[in-house]
């Protein structure tokens, strides 16, 4: 059903139900006064009975015209992380019915439970780069998962992976802004780097948010693999405070080995002060808001 034409139909419903409520109020206060016959008093009750029952069929009808509006609102959505330990990771911002929820990671898609097919699906990669991984790989791996299962591939509409979100940099300006007191500290975010010929633009583009919410304040962007590396623009960097913030989905194999030590910076004549992968932040600020348990 259009929605032009739905607005009207509700609209109509609405009217009806007015002109049912007012018919009926002024039948009563016709019907309380006094010098009235017999046939006329019999008459107006009816007319109440036949008003109140008009403004139950608009009401009924304005609520079957909304449930269909709503089953046209229906989602699902589908969290794919890369690893298991993303797994409990919501995208910021966003508030979903629980029961239209699906996670899964790309290990386990052909065991994992799948939305069906009879609403859309949006899939969040939640991913910290896009590249093969998050683009064609996941779209295969899906869609074979689909296959195997022999159901229908309902209709998916893939979101951009986690690291674009804006609500990363904000998180991290909120948990930034009290370390910073102090002139002379930066901030240097560490990223995976990419086989692709360019670099992934999500640090980037982070960096660039941050610089944005923390004016003033030194941010270098440094890679693992990939230039700039981590190392050189730790040694690049003007401040002698550095901040260490991993652009990592999870604390895992590359935080243990590849990222910048405090040797490093001595040797560069700074003191560098490691904090937790970013997406750590977006826990703490779930956890804020959390209510309180009795």
């Amino acid at each position: 059903m259009p929605r032009r034409l739905l607005h009207s139909l509700l609209l109509l419903c609405i009217a009806v139900f007015g002109a049912a409520v007012w018919g009926s109020i002024d039948c009563g206060s016709k019907l309380a006064e006094t010098g009235l016959s017999a046939e006329e008093a019999t008459r107006l009750r009816h007319l109440i009975y036949f008003h109140f029952g008009v403004a139950q069929l608009a009401l009924l009808a304005g609520v079957l015209l909304l449930r269909h509006r709503h089953r046209r609102w229906k989602r699902y959505y589908l969290l794919i992380s890369y690893n298991e330990q993303g797994m409990d990771i919501n995208p910021p911002g966003i508030r979903m019915p629980r029961c239209h929820v699906y996670r899964c990671h790309l290990g386990n898609l052909q065991q994992a439970a799948l939305p069906p097919a009879d609403a859309p699906v949006l899939v969040y990669p939640m991913f910290m780069l896009s590249g093969a991984s998050s683009g064609r790989k996941l779209v295969q791996l899906l869609g074979e998962a689909y296959r195997a299962r022999g159901s229908r591939i309902p209709r998916l509409f893939y979101q951009p992976v986690l690291g674009a979100s804006p609500w990363l940099p904000e998180a991290a300006a909120a948990h930034l802004r009290p370390m910073l007191g102090q002139p002379g500290t930066g901030i240097l975010v560490v990223a995976h780097g990419s086989t692709l010929p360019e670099p992934p633009p999500e640090p980037a583009l982070f960096c660039r948010r941050l610089r944005e919410l923390l004016p003033g304040v030194e941010v270098a962007l440094g890679y693992f693999q990939q230039c700039p590396e981590a190392a050189e623009s730790l040694a690049s960097m003007q401040a002698q405070h550095v901040l260490l913030l991993p652009f990592l989905l999870t604390e895992g194999l590359h935080t243990r080995r590849d990222l910048p030590t405090p040797k490093q910076a001595a040797a560069c004549g700074k003191i560098l002060t490691r904090l937790p992968v970013v997406t750590s932040l977006l826990r703490e600020k779930e956890t804020d808001t959390l209510p309180p348990t009795a």
